[in-house]
């Protein structure tokens, strides 16, 4: 099985209308031409139609903003199990994840990233199919499918649970969810270290189809739009501090639980999410 096989590329959408057929047959899809994030939000808005929930700017990608959620997380200790959170500098290579994974359920079900100035050297975008490389994984391997399907593991955070254990894959209001983000772990108990290496086969799988397969570079005013439950994104290190990408963060009718106020990824407030479903 090819991994690479999983890794796409967005194709540029003529309209709204046609990015909104696109994300539902691809997953992804892009918008060009977005001159400022208001537009950008407002687009986001059209390609979602009357779904839409809520949807707003979550953070800006800049060095300074990446610095300053590194210097929070950096001095958050372990938890008891030995995890220990860690987000790299600007060159680092970002691994494939779900935005918004600390959260749970309230997880945004898509996210917009529009590109306000790109970089010229590193910084490439990737998008993995997460759901295609769970079928093309599971056509070989009939256990891990079962375990992928049925076996409830550790979504969370180090030092920030979440009140339930979900498997890597489930259906949520009528869509599929399959999640990937580097602190995914086997849940605790006494199955955890037979369930380890199935939860590390994913998260190996997953990041030899991140790093093997085709990347792209978004320029400015391209707004990538991603099915925030089905596709897997980040990009490359890059070294240029000019850059600067938005991540807009949308809930649908479709999603399993919207939250109300402003999220913070550096420090989850679980329980101010929950009293307020």
């Amino acid at each position: 099985m090819d991994p690479r096989a999983a890794a796409i590329l967005p194709q540029v959408a003529m309209s709204c209308e046609h990015a909104r057929a696109l994300l539902a047959v691809d997953g992804a899809a892009l918008v060009r031409g977005v001159t400022d994030l208001d537009q950008a939000v407002a687009t986001g808005r059209d390609v979602l139609g009357p779904r839409t929930v809520r949807i707003r700017p979550q953070f800006e990608v800049t060095p300074v903003q990446i610095a300053d959620e590194a210097a929070v997380v950096t001095a958050q200790p372990a938890d008891e199990r030995g995890r220990k959170r860690y987000r790299g500098p600007m060159e680092a290579d970002q691994p494939a994840h779900n935005d918004g994974f600390g959260f749970g359920d309230y997880a945004p079900d898509h996210i917009f990233l529009w590109c306000a100035q790109p970089c010229a050297i590193g910084g490439a975008s990737f998008l993995v199919d997460a759901l295609r490389l769970l079928t093309l994984l599971s056509a070989h391997d009939e256990a891990f499918a079962r375990f992928a399907w049925t076996v409830p593991i550790d979504h969370s955070m180090p030092n920030f649970p979440q009140p339930s254990f979900e498997p890597i894959a489930r259906r949520v209001h009528g869509r599929v969810q399959v999640r990937c983000h580097p602190d995914l772990a086997a849940a605790p108990g006494p199955d955890e270290h037979s369930h380890a290496p199935m939860v590390q086969h994913w998260m190996d799988e997953v990041a030899r189809s991140r790093h093997d397969g085709t990347q792209f570079r978004l320029a400015a005013g391209d707004l990538l739009c991603i099915d925030n439950y089905r596709i897997l994104h980040g990009r490359n290190g890059y070294v240029q501090p000019e850059r600067k990408v938005t991540s807009i963060w949308a809930w649908t009718t479709e999603a399993c639980a919207v939250p109300v106020g402003e999220l913070d990824i550096a420090t989850p407030d679980l329980a101010a999410l929950q009293s307020a479903r």
